[in-house]
């Protein structure tokens, strides 16, 4: 977006509504000034009790959680970047706040947490401080609910940076967080906003806080982790299903083009490629047509990968775009009165490095047959290493030995923080029917270029300091441990 637009944007804020005032006066607000607002909030926190610190988590929660603000701030969101539709933004900001309030609901994060009778070890939970939080164009007012409900559990304060193009519901959605934390008597700074800060300005937000939570693209995430301060992010995806002989195809083909067109395909977790077992992949074609999807002819696909990577990079003028709309653009043949959920190319045989076999943001889902599962699995990670390392993949299979040594297989070999089994790899992110956390910061490990490689909670949100007691003096035996009888047990201890 280009600062002409940013700047139209942020003039449609309305600076005398209540509603925007926060975010229409931080924009030109000194850093300093807002900093020291936030540390002085976050100072508020120091003596609060678990009592208090969950009494806070509810009444965000519930604010965040309000259908009227969430559908309000959902058309805002498609309105300002063209990206998605409404009803699924609505159904994904929805599910993770209520999957991170069952996260977080009966964590302790105050006072001693954690207690090692062996060790004689206490660990106490103390705040990081003032966080910066750096949120994506996609999904902004879900990774800005669940992020805070987690930095408030941990009893941190937030300022936000918005993009320019989602400026608008961003701010309403602050304003619902100030305002339910006024109603409970909390400093309202513990949350602000900055409106319309170029990447100069998101830097300088990012070196001067004491943390940074980073969603976003590539830029995004390498400004967070060069900025000096420390950093979790999440990474870029590139999911990939493969599906074996012994997986329920219907199932399978449902859940992958739901996942695919999930929000025009703009979650790092829908799934991007699928290998297919030969000997059902005409099964498996057959059902994703059934249920929505445009099959396209060879030629098809190479115009659409031509047009959806002009020059190698995806047309951002397409990205998180209908399927129609994308054919339409790409002059492709839509049929008349028909659902169109995901646009599919077909591959002779995987093509790691191929655009199309990369990440899309769109629904887009590029499918190619397999003969043998050893070969599928390495062209799984041949994807992955050419986009999408350490994010995710997945295998739908049957149940039993066979599937077991399958899904050790792929774990084994991939290099992806994540392996969904017979699921949906939208269920990367938390799911009420798997045991991932909720997040909106999916994190790649280093494999991706993040420091973590598990999906950012509440856990990576707080200091620790540990209280360390003495014990008994236990010197191990060192023939034992180097497995050499001819070594003598005379270490020293005095002084350690």
């Amino acid at each position: 977006m280009t600062g002409g637009e940013g700047g139209a944007l942020r003039d449609r804020l309305a600076p005398g509504d209540g509603l925007h005032a926060q975010a229409a006066q931080a924009a030109p607000a000194a850093l300093g000034v807002l900093l020291a607002r936030s540390r002085a909030a976050g100072e508020s926190t120091e003596h609060w009790d678990q009592a208090r610190v969950d009494q806070v988590v509810r009444a965000v929660g519930r604010a965040c959680y309000r259908d009227e603000l969430v559908r309000t701030v959902s058309a805002q969101v498609v309105a300002g970047t063209r990206m998605g539709t409404t009803e699924d933004l609505v159904k994904l900001h929805r599910l993770r706040v209520l999957g991170t309030m069952r996260d977080l609901h009966g964590q302790r994060t105050v006072g001693v947490i954690a207690r090692d009778d062996e060790r004689r070890t206490l660990t106490w939970a103390k705040p990081l401080g003032v966080v910066a939080l750096v949120t994506p164009a996609t999904a902004p007012c879900t990774a800005l609910a669940t992020s805070v409900l987690s930095l408030l559990k941990t009893r941190n304060s937030v300022i936000l940076s918005a993009h320019p193009a989602t400026a608008e519901p961003l701010a309403r959605m602050v304003e619902a967080v100030r305002h339910a934390l006024r109603e409970v008597d909390a400093d309202e700074d513990l949350v602000q906003l900055v409106v319309g800060a170029d990447r100069e300005g998101s830097r300088e937000l990012m070196r001067a806080a004491d943390f940074v939570v980073a969603t976003g693209g590539a830029g995004t995430v390498a400004r967070a982790y060069v900025s000096g301060t420390p950093a979790v992010s999440s990474g870029p995806g590139n999911a990939t299903a493969v599906v074996d002989e012994y997986a329920d195809v219907a199932t399978a083909a449902d859940l992958i083009n739901t996942g695919a067109s999930f929000n025009n395909g703009t979650s790092c977790s829908s799934e991007s490629n699928a290998l297919v077992d030969a000997r059902v992949f005409d099964a498996f074609r057959e059902r994703l047509e059934a249920g929505g999807a445009l099959l396209l002819s060879d030629e098809d696909a190479r115009r659409l990968e031509r047009l959806l990577w002009p020059d190698g990079r995806l047309a951002r003028h397409l990205v998180g775009r209908g399927a129609v709309e994308i054919a339409r653009a790409c002059g492709l043949a839509v049929p008349a009165g028909r659902r169109v959920t995901t646009l599919v190319a077909t591959a002779v045989a995987a093509e790691p490095g191929r655009p199309l076999f990369t990440e899309k943001l769109a629904p887009v889902l590029t499918i190619a047959p397999y003969h043998a599962f050893d070969a599928a699995v390495r062209d799984v990670q041949e994807i992955l290493d050419h986009s999408g390392r350490g994010h995710s993949c997945a295998l739908h299979t049957g149940h039993g030995p066979v599937a077991e040594a399958r899904v050790d297989l792929l774990a084994r070999a991939a290099k992806a923080c994540r392996v969904l089994v017979n699921q949906s790899t939208m269920g990367n992110a938390g799911s009420f029917s798997n045991g991932m956390e909720f997040t909106s910061v999916v994190s790649t490990g280093t494999w991706g270029g993040c420091g973590v490689s598990e999906n950012v909670s509440w856990r990576h949100l707080y200091n620790r300091t540990t209280v360390s007691y003495p014990t008994p003096t236990q010197v191990p035996s060192a023939a034992e441990l180097f497995d050499d009888p001819d070594l003598p047990d005379t270490l020293e201890t005095e002084g350690d």
